[in-house]
């Protein structure tokens, strides 16, 4: 789920982009007369923003991917031996610093042999 959020919320910024592109072709393809590529794109980008903010809540998609990262490690039997967990749930929640808040949390709950592993797995983290 939180690759799926951030490859969603990628695909989102990618489409004003990719209107752009089809409006230039599809006036190609038709013999219509030429726009100027910038003021399409910036047409585009305008009236893509308020279409974004109204299927997009700021800062939701950090916090889903987030609680989808935390239940990954927490409903996964051996987080340890699941490199997609520890790549796609372990490694981005160690960058943004989970780790190092919770790492008395992680001892009192994981077996010290994991926590360790773990540490030397995300460089010391």
């Amino acid at each position: 789920m939180a690759e799926a959020i951030e490859k969603f919320s990628k695909a989102l910024d990618q489409i004003p982009e990719y209107v752009t592109t089809v409006i230039m072709q599809s006036r190609k393809a038709e013999r219509r007369s030429p726009l100027l590529e910038a003021l399409v794109g910036l047409a585009v980008r305008t009236a893509w923003e308020p279409i974004k903010s109204m299927i997009s809540v700021p800062g939701i998609d950090k916090e889903l991917q987030r609680t989808c990262r935390i239940l990954a490690v927490l409903i996964c039997p051996a987080p340890e031996d699941h490199k997609a967990v520890q790549d796609g749930a372990l490694l981005p929640l160690a960058k943004e610093g989970m780790l190092e808040i919770s790492r008395d949390r992680l001892e009192q709950v994981f077996p010290a042999d994991w926590v360790h592993r773990l540490r030397e797995g995300l460089g010391g983290a």
